[in-house]
């Protein structure tokens, strides 16, 4: 069986290749390969993660030491040299002996096995100065944004413009931290306070949510929450906190009809739907039929039998016949930027560009106006978005568009701003 070693500089790679995801390659892989340890997972993904995360301040210190420049290398090479100096710089639990003799193993057994000493001489030179390391402090605030928190140039720079020094610091901060694990109780079986002693025996010790009454916060969980009974007995679906409390805003009640468009996996869908307690219906419309494939799984995992399927652009004309009903409540959780989920995906960070956020406004936008179509006289829309970007969310919600004549923005108070689900 591969090392964790292997399977996350496999990771790596295949994300390089063919653009994936992260978590969405951890998912496959643990599913493919379901007798990889426990150990061996976590060790992964903090592997595959921590490179993402700290990318820039890796490179930086690597940059002292290689004897070629870091752009003129393969990915290969690089991916391997970042892996072993992220487990110098950041893991105190691992041996630097193992940091560098295991690089050099994952060179020696792949396609570039000459590049074994180079990997050997840059770890090495890393490790013996690592502790004399002179990392930007606060005081050179560009330094300390873009290589000590490891952020890029340009979104650095955009949120001193936008939110200040202080508030910048802190949200770059905040970015590098690991994320807790929450979920959501399917209250169509159970309660909160029922779930949670048997999942505490099974995963581990955990808190309710500050703000979701139907929350569990797990920091550390001791056993994967995804093969848990009580997962498999859908009486839980794991979902952010921040992310739980849009079907608040939204609150649809039993009896009603609800849109959710771009409805992705369906963590809101179904927790919509658990709000009507299988009574009315829920129309979740994604364009990718994977999503729509994944959330079918999650409806009836969890006992829900009132959401209907529709993959497809609602942007097309015909996407709707002409005698379509109006809903009660339309939700439009837009595609954005994810700028605000940048601590739980940090891939993110170095995938995004400024300029995509006025594509996405405009997008956004598109789907604003045609929702308002469908919706009823008094009823409710609810738009919502996971990024930081006002060209996404103020610039769009009352003033690329306004709304209709018959309706008015009601703006959220930020009561919990410093607990973003990201």
């Amino acid at each position: 069986m591969p090392s964790a070693r292997d399977w996350a500089l496999t990771l790596l790679l295949r994300g390089q290749k063919a653009d994936l995801f992260p978590d969405r390659m951890l998912w496959e892989l643990y599913e493919k390969h379901p007798d990889i340890p426990s150990l061996d997972r976590a060790f992964i993904q903090q592997l595959l993660f921590g490179v993402y995360r700290w990318r820039a301040k890796i490179d930086w210190a690597l940059e002292k030491c290689a004897h070629a420049p870091l752009k003129k290398l393969s990915f290969q090479t690089l991916s391997i040299l970042r892996l072993g100096a992220f487990q110098l710089l950041l893991l105190d639990r691992v041996p630097a002996s193992a940091a560098v003799n295991e690089s050099v193993k994952l060179a020696k057994s792949g396609p570039e096995p000459w590049t074994g000493g180079l990997i050997n001489g840059t770890l090495r030179a890393l490790s013996r100065i690592q502790e004399s390391l002179a990392f930007p402090t606060p005081d050179d605030l560009p330094g300390y944004l873009t290589i000590t928190q490891s952020h890029p140039a340009w979104l650095a720079n955009y949120w001193l413009d936008t939110l200040g020094p202080k508030e910048t610091v802190s949200l770059c901060e905040a970015d590098n931290q690991i994320p807790p694990l929450d979920l959501r109780v399917n209250t169509l079986k159970g309660s909160r306070e029922e779930l949670y002693p048997r999942l505490e025996r099974e995963v581990g010790p955990m808190s309710p949510t500050p703000f979701s009454p139907v929350g569990l916060r797990f920091l550390r969980p001791q056993a994967p929450l995804h093969a848990s009974g009580p997962y498999r007995e859908g009486l839980y679906q794991i979902q952010d906190e921040a992310s739980q409390l849009i079907a608040y805003l939204l609150h649809p009640r039993p009896g009603e009809r609800v849109l959710d468009l771009c409805a992705g996996v369906g963590g809101k869908t179904t927790h919509l739907a658990q709000f009507l307690e299988n009574r009315g219906s829920v129309l979740a419309v994604d364009s990718n039929p994977r999503k729509v494939r994944d959330l079918w799984k999650n409806a009836l995992r969890l006992g829900i039998k009132n959401i209907r399927f529709r993959t497809g652009d609602f942007l097309q004309p015909d996407f709707f016949q002409k005698n379509q009903p109006a809903f009660d409540r339309i939700l439009v959780d837009a595609p954005c930027s994810g700028w605000g989920v940048i601590r739980r995906h940090p891939d993110l960070k170095w995938r995004i560009r400024l300029e995509d956020s006025d594509r996405l406004a405009e997008q956004q936008i598109k789907f604003l106006q045609k929702a308002a179509e469908y919706l009823k006289p008094k009823g409710t829309l609810v738009y919502s978005t996971c990024t930081l970007c006002p060209i996404e969310n103020e610039e769009v919600i009352g003033g690329s568009w306004p709304g209709t004549p018959n309706s008015s923005w009601i703006r959220w108070p930020l009561i919990c701003r410093d607990r973003q689900g990201g």
